[in-house]
């Protein structure tokens, strides 16, 4: 009994490590849905097979492309894990357009599901599947399948499902003829296809419920070097362009220069009179090109600077005015090209300078910037060149704008004479602030000032707010006058809430270097200096200096705390024509 339940133990663990070992390892199966219904599955650039299916494989990272002649190829990278996965969903974007050419007709026969490839063997060069092409019916009837080609010769690769290669060789499809490989027997056969010779333009790909055709665009393409001959260490640029391809190769003297985008261009300096050759590569074909760079010795440059004199402005740390020159130079026969203060530069170009003054302190700018061109070559050659730029202009302090409140006299100006009440010496402040904040505007040309106007506290609020936006206004509309727009001033009326009460007022007075030489009482004062109008410039939100103007000649007047007649306000105010004449 003991030994049984023994064997039994035994059994069990050799089933255990049975189901730990490879062999009981699960594949990763995901499903892979593609539009249109006819794309062709690749899974680590291996066939898989053409529409919508499941897919069983290693679990891990793989890349899975689908592709259909006529649409964008999508290419992604998937992590699998055993079991089932998420399903994966390909939507093609059609590429627009149609072909045109010289046409030929390529059916092929005894290919089933297996894919077809055309002048390449990865799956850029996929065109379709053989049961796409297999069908000799006539264009765009019903049961239409088939493979329209550029006339020519082409390498065309037949590869089954899982990558297995059915056939491969040389097609050669005459121009409006229609050749019928038969893949299975590995025979060729030529046939008329007259249609071709009428048809202008195709559409790349088409299906229906029966037919599918695929029309192949041709590949083009040149390659040019400008310019074909050059001096001793000189750049020539060579340039390609090809269409429809899907590699391009550069190679100089039959050595690999680059693997090449379709078009592009691309920097030379040979030693040698030397040949360039693209060889392009698309399903539609392949194209040779090649362009030749003759070198020859000699140094010759020259270098100068245009304009020859920039202007230069700057206030405080902006720069107002920084004109530009482009210092063009060229040289020829020169391996090494030096342009002193740029460093090493190409044989022949332009760059642009911005004039940058190297004085540190204020004063007029009015100095020469030189640049040196030195260019050698492998000959032993050697040319040297200068070109100067002249700077003039000047580096400025910050403009001060002179802010100081303006005051007015009891009462001014009222509903009556909204126009009087602004004395000379105010004027006179304003004259200064009007000027300093003209010149700043060069400085920072989104300034603006707010007025603020004031009134002391000794009737209502409802009378005193439009009186300090009177008062507000006259100062605005007598900036204003002085040049600055309309839209650079804002007014608010505080009435009598801003009240500068007694503290401030004795603090501002004991720092005003300008006094009264004759004082009333502390409540006059008080009163004084609230019957003002504030200035502020911003966004930096300065504001005016509200020190009492206690020397100029109207500063008792200013300061009398009863309302002055009409008459004295006309003789120490500049605007009179709003007041009668009694």
């Amino acid at each position: 009994m003991r030994h049984k339940r023994y064997t039994n133990y035994l059994v069990l663990a050799g089933l255990l490590v049975l189901a730990t070992t490879p062999f009981f390892a699960k594949d990763a199966k995901v499903r892979i849905e593609v539009k249109p219904k006819q794309a062709y599955v690749f899974v680590d650039g291996s066939t898989v097979g053409h529409g919508s299916r499941k897919v069983s494989v290693s679990p891990g990272k793989h890349t899975i492309g689908v592709y259909n002649y006529g649409f964008k190829p999508e290419v992604r990278d998937v992590s699998l894990n055993e079991g089932k996965n998420a399903e994966q969903t390909f939507t093609l974007v059609e590429v627009p357009g149609s072909t045109s050419g010289s046409w030929g007709r390529l059916q092929i026969e005894g290919a089933a599901k297996a894919a077809v490839y055309l002048n390449g063997k990865t799956p850029e060069y996929f065109v379709g599947h053989g049961d796409e092409f297999d069908n000799s019916g006539e264009w765009f009837n019903c049961c239409t399948q088939q493979l329209v080609v550029p006339a020519g010769t082409h390498e065309v690769t037949v590869v089954g499902e899982h990558a297995k290669a059915i056939w491969s060789g040389s097609v050669t499809v005459p121009a409006n003829q229609r050749v019928v490989l038969n893949v299975a027997k590995g025979k060729q056969k030529v046939k008329p296809w007259p249609e071709g010779a009428a048809i202008s333009s195709l559409p790349r790909f088409t299906a229906g419920k029966a037919s599918a055709s695929v029309a192949v665009a041709p590949v083009s393409g040149s390659i040019s070097a400008t310019p074909a001959q050059i001096n001793c260490g000189d750049s020539s640029r060579v340039a390609w362009q090809t269409s429809e391809t899907v590699q391009s190769v550069i190679t100089a003297d039959a050595e690999t220069l680059k693997q090449a985008e379709p078009s592009g261009d691309l920097s030379v300096q040979p030693k040698k009179t030397t040949t360039y050759e693209m060889v392009a590569s698309g399903p539609g074909g392949v194209v040779k090109s090649s362009t030749n760079v003759a070198v020859n010795p000699e140094i010759q440059s020259s270098i100068e600077a245009s304009p020859a004199e920039v202007r230069y402005r700057r206030i405080g740390d902006k720069v107002i005015e920084q004109g530009s020159a482009n210092v063009n130079w060229k040289a020829t026969n020169a391996s090494s090209i030096k342009i002193d203060p740029f460093g090493t530069v190409a044989a022949d170009g332009t760059q642009a300078i911005k004039a940058t003054p190297t004085q540190p302190g204020d004063g007029p700018v009015n100095e020469v910037q030189t640049y040196t061109l030195v260019a050698t070559n492998d000959c032993g050659g050697s040319s040297t060149q200068t070109a100067t730029v002249r700077l003039t202009g000047s580096i400025e302090p910050i403009p001060v704008v002179s802010l100081s409140s303006v005051f007015f006299p009891t009462g001014y100006p009222d509903a009556k004479h909204p126009k009087v009440g602004l004395v000379t010496s105010q004027q006179q402040a304003l004259d200064r602030a009007a000027e300093g904040f003209k010149k700043y505007l060069e400085y920072d040309p989104d300034a603006r000032l707010t007025i603020a106007g004031n009134a002391d506290e000794r009737d209502s609020n409802a009378k005193n707010k439009p009186l300090s936006e009177r008062r507000a206004n006259l100062v605005k509309e007598y900036l204003v006058s002085l040049g600055i727009s309309e839209s650079k001033i804002e007014t608010i009326a505080n009435g009598d809430t801003q009240q500068l009460d007694a503290a401030k007022v004795k603090l501002l007075h004991d720092e005003n270097p300008n006094k009264l030489a004759k004082e009333g009482t502390v409540q006059d004062l008080i009163w004084a200096y609230n019957r003002r109008v504030d200035i502020v410039l911003q966004p930096k939100d300065v504001m005016s200096v509200q020190y009492y103007p206690g020397n100029v000649p109207e500063a008792d007047f200013l300061a009398e705390s009863k309302r002055p007649g009409d008459k004295q306000v006309l003789t120490l105010a500049a605007e009179k024509s709003s007041l009668p004449n009694n």
